[in-house]
């Protein structure tokens, strides 16, 4: 089976530091100097976003390189956050490494801070795992967004050997996680950005196996919260299970805080801008809502059941196996057994308790297709995978 997600990755903080020539207490803070910030590893048109601050409430932002010249003497502190360069389709994304930092800046003398901004490699690509790889094929696939501009047949920028993988997504700095796809491998696994950048074997730098999850075939989906923590979906348990952002600091055997329960073979996760988890419960043929205030601690009962019905003349049930948000806040869902995709707007998703709706919008897919993946790009596209090649 393959399943697609998009490499969009997030804008987020990247604070490096290391301790610079006389920085620290020993840094006469007595007359001024010149402090040269250098930025470099950005295309045209990108600006940085470095943050430098220091005596007497100094503090300043740049997106570019800068000499401050009869500064006060002593010692400043310079960072940089990621930033990205705009693509219709999906965005590069670029970290920064800085050297020299903190810096002390002495009477009469320059002192210079150098910020590197590189491309996370994984990013400005659409990726997929490719489940069950035929021969001389790989369990992970990159295609540049230069490739998928129009309709062709293309090879994969990167591919990449992994271990087969159930699901994957990413994290703010590029990580690719993933769910192994057999019981020999751990239930999470992660592998770098920076090995994403070319193809051949690959090794992951986490496994992490998850306690209670007993049943076979284990772990189905994925999904990221806000604060870090990974949310998996375990259809064969009834159940979704919370590993915390702690606990996927290094590999071993975790133990899940927080369980949802009472769910009927739960697959897609999503959470909504207001940090609300969205759960396709694909067993009761239902879209359920976990508000997010409860999600700190173990619970079980939707805030919110919606029933998705087809138009007439004959009415039927949607089901519902995988979820994608869009832009605008639409919830998209994938009904894999009617080979349909349907839309619930901000409004259907609102409310409490159970209601029962007929989306306005309801795409049909060739039944040979089989869906098994969805993403939506930077230009508010969306993308489809097929199990079916």
């Amino acid at each position: 089976m393959q399943r697609t997600w998009m490499g969009l990755l997030g804008v987020a903080a990247l604070l490096m530091s290391a301790c610079g020539p006389g920085g620290g207490a020993g840094c006469d803070p007595n007359g001024t100097g010149d402090l040269v910030v250098n930025i470099s590893g950005l295309p045209g048109g990108v600006n940085a976003k470095v943050n430098v601050t220091g005596p007497s409430g100094f503090n300043q932002n740049l997106t570019a390189s800068q000499t401050f010249t009869a500064t006060a003497a002593g010692t400043y502190t310079v960072t940089a956050n990621k930033v990205a360069q705009s693509d219709p389709i999906v965005h590069t994304a670029y970290s920064a490494s800085v050297s020299d930092s903190p810096a002390c800046v002495r009477n009469g003398q320059a002192t210079t801070v150098s910020v590197s901004y590189a491309q996370i490699p994984s990013s400005n690509k659409l990726w997929l795992d490719n489940g069950n790889p035929p021969s001389g094929s790989s369990p992970l696939l990159g295609f540049a967004a230069s490739l998928l501009g129009s309709t062709a047949t293309q090879s994969p920028s990167v591919s990449a050997g992994t271990v087969n993988l159930r699901d994957l997504t990413f994290d703010p700095d590029g990580n690719l996680w993933g769910i192994g796809g057999t019981t020999a491998d751990p239930t999470l696994v992660r592998y770098p950005a920076n090995d994403l950048g070319s193809s051949g074997s690959k090794t992951r730098d986490r496994g992490i196996n998850v306690s209670g999850i007993n049943c076979l075939p284990g772990a189905s989906r994925l999904a990221f919260d806000t604060n870090g923590n990974l949310w998996l979906s375990v259809p064969c348990a009834n159940k979704v299970v919370r590993v915390s952002a702690a606990q996927l600091g290094a590999s071993g055997t975790v133990t899940p805080a927080v369980e949802i329960t009472g769910l009927n073979a739960p697959e897609g996760l999503a959470f909504d801008a207001s940090g609300n988890l969205w759960i396709a419960n694909e067993g009761a043929e239902r879209v359920v809502r976990f508000n997010a205030g409860r999600l700190s601690a173990s619970t079980s009962g939707p805030d919110l059941t919606i029933e998705s019905k087809t138009p007439g003349p004959v009415v039927g049930t949607l089901d519902a196996n995988l979820l994608a948000f869009d832009a605008s806040g639409n919830l998209w869902v994938v009904a894999f057994g009617a080979n349909v995709i349907y839309r619930l707007t901000p409004t259907d998703q609102s409310g409490s308790g159970s209601k029962t709706l007929t989306p306005a919008i309801q795409v049909s897919i060739p039944v040979g297709a089989v869906l098994e993946g969805l993403a939506f790009d930077e230009g508010g596209g969306l993308w489809i995978s097929y199990s079916a090649g």
